[in-house]
């Protein structure tokens, strides 16, 4: 009788093994294709699944599409040079799973770059714009409201540590590690007065 359950248990083990094997290499199998991804590594099916995220996510609509260039960036600057200045850049796009390209930027300047602080304008200077403005309305001229700032321009001398910037460039800076500026904006605290 002992023989008989010894045989049983040996037949019982054996089975078990070879199913093991078989669903472990029927698994492998299946997950190196149909899981992770048709080249078989997890590179391939991580992209897939965030390709097809971020298509549903755009296709619902609860997230404005990407921009397909973008040539306008913000971001707060780091450190400032003779002739470039390294900002921390805000998102490129709303979309949480777009690529926003690299958070740190260097930003190069050139004689050609423009740079214009945003001066606020004083109650007395901000009064007398909107009478101008509400004159020119009442005598049937077609304009634009005036702005609650004044554009100076200024130099590299005038970026400093913590602000926050606007860069526009004619390159498509999406994705770029480093931004050749045409033109770089800020808005000069009220006590600044920034000149030339």
């Amino acid at each position: 009788m002992n023989g008989i359950k010894t045989m049983w248990i040996a037949v019982a083990a054996v089975a078990v093994v070879a199913l093991f094997i078989v669903g472990y290499s029927w698994g492998a199998t299946r997950t190196s294709t149909t899981l992770i991804g048709a080249g078989g590594d997890y590179a391939s099916g991580y992209s897939a699944g965030v390709a097809a995220a971020k298509q549903k996510l755009t296709a619902s609509g609860l997230i404005p599409p990407s921009p397909a260039t973008v040539t306008i960036i913000a971001g707060t600057v780091n450190s400032v040079d003779t002739d470039k200045f390294i900002i921390r850049a805000n998102p490129v796009s709303l979309n949480p799973l777009d690529e926003q390209g690299p958070a740190v930027r260097t930003v190069v300047v050139n004689k050609d770059t423009q740079f214009i602080a945003n001066v606020p304008m004083t109650p007395d200077e901000s009064a007398a714009a909107m009478k101008l403005f509400q004159d020119n309305m009442k005598a049937g001229k077609t304009g634009a409201p005036p702005l609650p700032y004044t554009e100076k321009t200024v130099d590299l001398s005038a970026i400093k540590i913590g602000m926050v910037v606007t860069i526009t460039s004619t390159d498509d800076i999406k994705l770029a590690g480093t931004i050749n500026a045409k033109k770089v904006t800020f808005d000069a605290l009220p006590s600044t007065n920034p000149t030339k």
